[in-house]
Order: C-alpha cells, then structure tokens, then sequence
C-alpha cells in the first residue's frame, strides 16, 4: 500500500509529463516535524494548518484545493476547516480519496472542469 506522499510524487511526475499550458500546480510544504521556534517562525509568515495538499491555477486566475487521500485516509479537523471557508468564498476545493490509479483519473477531471 502506497503512503500519501508517494502517492502525491507519482501524481507530480504524471501531472508535469501532460505538459499543458496556461496551468501551473504547486505543493505548499505545511507538514512534517519541525522545532517551536521554527514553527512560531512559519506561523507569523502566514502557513496555515489544514492547507491542502496541491493547488492548482488556471488560466484567468482559477484556484483550485486538492487535498489527496489514501484509501484509508482521513481528513483532520483542520483540513475539514478549510474545505468549509472555500466553500463559502467559492473556491473550489476536492477532496479525492482513492490509489494511483483512482486519483489520476479524477484529477484529469478537475483539470477537464477548469483548464480551457
């Protein structure tokens, strides 16, 4: 069973190897361990828990949340936060929950929904 980051890589390479244009997709690096200090640091200059895992940006400015999921994967009180204030502000956000292969799929979705 592949871990969250693996899967998340092999999504990264898959995404950079359809070369599209007018598209552009980013992981912003808010996990992991990390000592007070350096965390009071990242805090003041702006990371925010419950960022999801890649953001996508389209043509015309489009945002758009993808936060990634194994199959046995849960979204924290956090991450259900933020899906919660992008709903408000209309931006969309997808939270998709599967293997490789599943994820690929729905990720061309999104990419199909937006990319023009």
């Amino acid at each position: 069973l592949m871990k969250e980051y693996q899967i998340q890589i092999k999504l990264i390479e898959y995404l950079k190897s359809k070369k599209l244009p007018r598209f552009r997709f980013f992981h912003v690096p808010n996990q992991g361990i990390r000592s007070i200090k350096y965390q009071s640091i990242l805090k003041k200059m702006g990371m925010r828990s419950g960022c999801p895992d890649l953001i996508f940006e389209f043509k015309g400015g489009y945002i758009v949340y993808i936060e990634i999921k194994t199959t046995r994967g849960s979204v924290s009180k956090s991450q259900k936060l933020w899906k919660s204030i992008s709903d408000t502000l209309k931006t969309p956000h997808f939270i998709l929950k599967g293997d490789f292969n599943y994820l690929k799929k729905e990720v061309d979705k999104v990419i199909a929904k937006y990319h023009n």
